[in-house]
């Protein structure tokens, strides 16, 4: 078998143990919001999303430096360089300690000015809104310690051992807010901590893993100040990216928190979790290419690579296409059938962020190429500035009376704007060429996303006399013969039939 094939293989592979547990955990996320939203209500619900969104904010710190450890790590199994990973592993963990310490910093001084001064939050519920900051901050600092953990068994293209893990994650989720109405407690109080000792069980399990089966997961003191100088300055661009990100994000619910009401924020973490749910799904395909995009550069197979980026692309887009339509065709059935009572605002929150979604599933591949050649600083300086310009257009534009859903709207506009430049800078970068990228990509989905859009337009008169769950199933089949017909090559549509050939045989 070539070279490509196995690879082809293992991101099969992969991506289905990712796919098989985040069908599972998402089944069981979204029945445990409902519950934890009956449980806890809407004030609460919205004040514990919030103040832990003070603590998302700082989260910036991990994610750069979490692709940054991975990064390293595939780069140097691509140069089959082994001998290297026990140094890059020893440099991660050495770097997240002063990290966390620094966190910590932020966190108990400029965070909780935040939460005690700023934040509308009822009198009678800050004790316990404080509570819950605390809580958060313990857990960001296991999940900040354990992120060398995490990205060696991602560079080590481990992925079952997050689908087992992760379903037991929620699976211990789903139990707390279920024995939540039967502890005289104050409800939010104990959710907060009770999550707490889930993420530490979890994390902790991680590290156990790593240390048992992978012989560099074990620290070593080590002077290299080169590696360590080029992780942190490969770290630093990624921080100006990871920032506009948690602006978009949690930046954007203590926005909306300090224009209106918990209950708004209630509103806006629900269609994040929705986002965050069906996200996952090409987020768990990337993961699964990821590793694969870095070896490929690094063993200088440069085509090779951008062909799997191209490809990843529009196989993403199909997959968000696949979900998002009947989601957005049937949400408020949906809804109402996930959820006791609706917050205000939810229905257009969650179809603005479906959109955003499905926009921006064509910048990751893209990213991926760029974070594998390690050469980011131009990228993180045009398209980072570009999305952190989302929090202040926002902030003006709700002083000035404009309604909610605001920040969503700047946020789509901003994520079309900033296509032209990704290219551009890809194109200087890497090498990619436009017309390559426009032909294998964009043109390909040109006809689908437009079929796709007219029977949106249209569906309500064509199945208005049909229950629920066959719109669902009619919405999917519609979806799929669109991909099949009008989205796939010859050769792609020629290994389905082999492949269906084979399943039926």
């Amino acid at each position: 078998m070539s070279s490509a094939a196995e690879n082809n293989k293992r991101i099969a592979k992969n991506t289905l143990f990712l796919y098989f547990r985040q069908i599972l955990t998402i089944v069981i996320s979204l029945y445990t919001v409902r519950v934890v939203l009956e449980v806890l209500g809407a004030e609460d619900y919205g004040i514990y999303n919030v103040v832990g969104g003070v603590v998302t904010l700082f989260s910036f710190i991990s994610n750069t430096m979490s692709s940054s450890t991975q990064r390293f790590l595939s780069y140097e199994m691509g140069k089959n360089n082994n001998g290297n990973l026990q140094k890059i592993f020893s440099i991660s963990l050495y770097s997240y300690f002063w990290i966390i310490v620094l966190f910590l910093c932020f966190a108990e001084t400029i965070g909780l000015w935040i939460i005690n001064t700023k934040l509308i939050i009822p009198e009678t519920r800050l004790f316990a809104a404080n509570l819950v900051y605390q809580c958060s901050i313990f857990s960001f600092c296991v999940v900040l310690f354990c992120i060398p953990y995490n990205a060696a068994i991602i560079a080590m293209e481990q992925m079952n051992v997050y689908a087992y893990v992760s379903i037991i994650d929620s699976i211990i989720k789903l139990v707390i807010v279920l024995i939540l109405p039967y502890i005289a407690v104050d409800s939010l109080k104990l959710y907060a901590i009770l999550m707490l000792v889930a993420v530490s069980f979890v994390q902790f399990y991680y590290i156990w893993y790593c240390q048992r089966y992978f012989n560099f997961c074990k620290y070593q003191y080590c002077k290299d100040r080169k590696t360590l100088r080029d992780m942190l300055s490969f770290a630093g661009w990624n921080m100006i990216g990871a920032l506009a990100n948690i602006l978009r994000g949690s930046g954007l619910n203590i926005l909306i928190n300090l224009f209106f009401t918990p209950t708004i924020n209630a509103a806006y973490a629900i269609s994040s979790q929705v986002n965050s749910a069906i996200v996952s799904f090409s987020n768990n395909f990337y993961t699964a290419v990821r590793p694969q995009i870095a070896k490929l550069y690094a063993s200088h197979d440069i085509d090779g690579m951008l062909s799997l980026g191209y490809a990843s692309s529009r196989y993403a887009y199909y997959l968000m296409m696949l979900m998002i339509v009947p989601l957005f065709c049937e949400l408020e059935t949906i809804l109402a059938i996930w959820l006791v009572d609706i917050p205000i605002y939810t229905f257009v929150f969650v179809k603005i962020a479906l959109l955003i979604t499905l926009v921006e599933v064509f910048s990751v591949p893209l990213v991926n190429m760029l974070q594998a050649s390690g050469k980011i600083k131009y990228y993180q300086m045009v398209v980072s500035v570009i999305y952190l310009m989302n929090f202040p257009i926002s902030y003006v534009l709700l002083s000035r009376g404009f309604v909610a859903e605001t920040v969503l709207f700047v946020s789509l506009f901003l994520v079309f704007f900033s296509m032209c430049p990704r290219l551009l800078i890809c194109k200087y970068v890497i090498g990619l060429s436009i017309s390559d990228y426009l032909k294998n990509v964009l043109m390909k989905i040109a006809f689908p996303t437009l079929f796709t859009s007219v029977w949106i337009l249209l569906h309500n008169k064509i199945l208005s006399d049909i229950t629920f769950l066959v719109r669902i199933v009619v919405h999917i089949f519609v979806v799929l013969i669109n991909i099949l017909i009008l989205g796939l090559s010859n050769e792609e549509k020629h290994v389905i039939r082999q492949i269906s050939k084979r399943l039926c045989s």
